[in-house]
Order: structure tokens, then sequence, then C-alpha cells
């Protein structure tokens, strides 16, 4: 019975998530900022989302995916983050730079240097993170977990072998949403209040009062890590998504000369850098697990996702929409081709 109770304290946490997602974007909408209104609430609408899915596959398997004591090391991770939180607070409120409030400079996205937008698109360097779990840390880190829980006399985690690298990488994945979320949660009073002031370095304008885009970063792939438990199908599709979008960002801003959207200046040269890397990017995974045929059809649904949502560059960050768009898309395609 105890272990069910750490499973609903972690729904209850990622409800509490959705509700301050939607009073966040409310407080967006109320400054005028539509694009920030728009993002906040579709990363509540994308854990809706999750939850519902989350769910459905358990019940698919005959388990929930998060097993005890997964479900209960998330639920430390966000009573720890807190308190973490709450010491850094009374640091900042006792120390003599407690005034930056007034400190804060925000640009537009055109405003960015090649530097400054190097240092945000560093961001998607975190989609390496995705590549251990998948690929043997994460069986290893389960085989740890087992030995603890041998040790101490607590009922084993009963894994299915081949859903363990999928299990991990939520794990892991859901971490991270925990780790940079409560931050987030108190820059909405004080961004100095904010224990990741690296973050603060790099937000454009409209997201002051809207979730940033390491959140958008991290949520856009929790979808497609449930979907999708092979892990060459999960890696290649999320991996390339991220990759590109940040190649394309760098690319041109440094080299590009085409302008085809002034308002967020993004170029011609940029697009294609970023076509070709989630092109290639997503083939290096599919071709060691796809027959060719199948691994060019999945490259080129993913390059055409990319550059479609790239050259509309509709509100919703680019982000979390084109790691679920084209997870969705790959997983019923890969169902369909079976």
């Amino acid at each position: 019975m105890i272990f069910e109770n750490f499973h609903l304290a972690l729904l209850l946490i990622f409800v509490f998530f959705i509700i301050f997602l939607f009073i966040i974007g409310i407080r967006a909408k109320r400054f005028k900022n539509n694009k920030g209104f728009i993002n906040t609430i579709f990363i509540a609408i994308i854990l809706i989302a999750s939850i519902i899915l989350y769910y459905i596959k358990s019940f698919q398997i005959g388990y929930l995916i998060l097993v005890y004591p997964l479900d209960f090391l998330l639920v430390i991770l966000f009573l720890l983050m807190i308190g973490v939180q709450q010491i850094y607070i009374y640091r900042v409120k006792h120390s003599n730079n407690s005034e930056k409030n007034s400190e804060l400079i925000l640009r537009n996205s055109k405003d960015f240097t090649i530097h400054q937008e190097s240092g945000r698109k560093a961001l998607h360097l975190l989609g390496f993170l995705l590549i251990p779990p998948y690929f043997g840390f994460g069986t290893l880190y389960y085989d740890l977990l087992r030995i603890l829980l041998d040790f101490f006399n607590v009922p084993p985690m009963n894994v299915r072998p081949e859903l363990i690298p999928q299990t991990m990488a939520l794990l892991g994945i859901l971490s991270a949403f925990i780790f940079v979320m409560i931050p987030e949660i108190y820059r909405m009073y004080r961004h100095d209040y904010c224990l990741l002031q690296r973050f603060m370095q790099i937000l454009r304008r409209e997201e002051l009062n809207a979730i940033g885009p390491h959140i958008s970063t991290i949520g856009g792939v929790i979808i497609p890590i449930i979907l999708i438990s092979d892990p060459y199908l999960a890696v290649g599709t999320m991996f390339s998504a991220i990759m590109a979008d940040g190649v394309a960002s760098v690319i041109g801003k440094k080299w590009g000369k085409k302008v085809f959207n002034k308002k967020n200046n993004k170029t011609i040269e940029g697009l294609t850098a970023g076509i070709i890397t989630c092109f290639f990017t997503s083939y290096i995974f599919y071709m060691f697990n796809y027959p060719v045929y199948k691994g060019i059809i999945f490259s080129l649904i993913c390059c055409v996702i990319f550059g479609v949502l790239d050259y509309l560059s509709i509100s919703i960050s680019d982000n979390s929409l084109n790691p679920i768009i084209s997870g969705i898309i790959i997983s019923f395609t890969n169902i369909l081709m079976i």
C-alpha cells in the first residue's frame, strides 16, 4: 500500500506543476505576452497528455512503468529541490547583492549576438543525455538499484528487460524536469530567487513572465519517450530534432545572409543546415536497427517535420513541438510498416 502512495504523490506533484503552468500562462496573458502564454499552456497540455499516455502504456504492459522505488526517487528529488531552493532564497535575502531584480537585461531573438545565441543553444546539448539511458547506462543503473533493493530487503523491481532502457530514460527526463521546474516556479516571483541563475542570461523578452527554453526542451521529449520503446527509434527521433534546431540557429546567426523570417531572424542557410543535420543525425541511429529503406523514410519524415515547423515559425516553441510531432508520426509510421 505504501508503494501505491508514492505513485499517488508523484501524480499529485505533476498535477501541481500543471496547475502552476496554467497560472503562469494566465499571468503572461495579463502582461500581453501572447507567445509566452501559448508556450506555457502548451507545456501544461503536454504534461496532461503525458499522464494519460503513461497510464495507457502502463495498462498495456501490465504494470506501472515507474515501479517502486523509481516513483519514490522522483518524490524525494522534488522535496530535495524545494529544500535547496529555500536555502538559496535565504542566502539571497541575507546577501549584499539582493537588489539584482533591477539588473535583468532582456533581448529579442534578433538582438542576440552569436555568443549569446550559442549559449542559449547549448541547451540542445542536453540531447546527448538521451543516449546513455538507452545504450548501456540505463541497464547498469537499473542493476545497481536492484542490488541496493536486495540489500535493504525491499521488493524487487520487475521491469521487463526490453523496457529497462525506456524506463530509465523516462526516470531521467522526469528528474530533469523536476530539477528545472522548481527554480522556474520561484523565478515567477523574483528572478534572483531562481536557483539556476545561468538560465537568466539566455532569456528572451517573451520568456520573462513565462517558461524558459529549458522547460520547453525537456518537456518536449516526455511524450516520445513514453510512446517509443525501441532505443534506436526513440533516440534517433528525439536527438535529431533537438540537435537540428540548435545547429540551424547557430549557423543562421553566424553565416546566414538570406533572411526569410525577419521577426525571428531565421535564414535559409540556417534552415538548410538544420535539415541536413536532422537527416544524418537521425539516420545514424536508424541504420543500426532498420533496413536502409526504412531508415531513409524515417529520416525524411524527421527532415520534413523540422523544415516545415522551422519555416512556419509558429508561436509554439519548436523545442517542444518538433520532438512531439516527430515522435508521434514516426511511432505510427513504424506501426504501419511492420
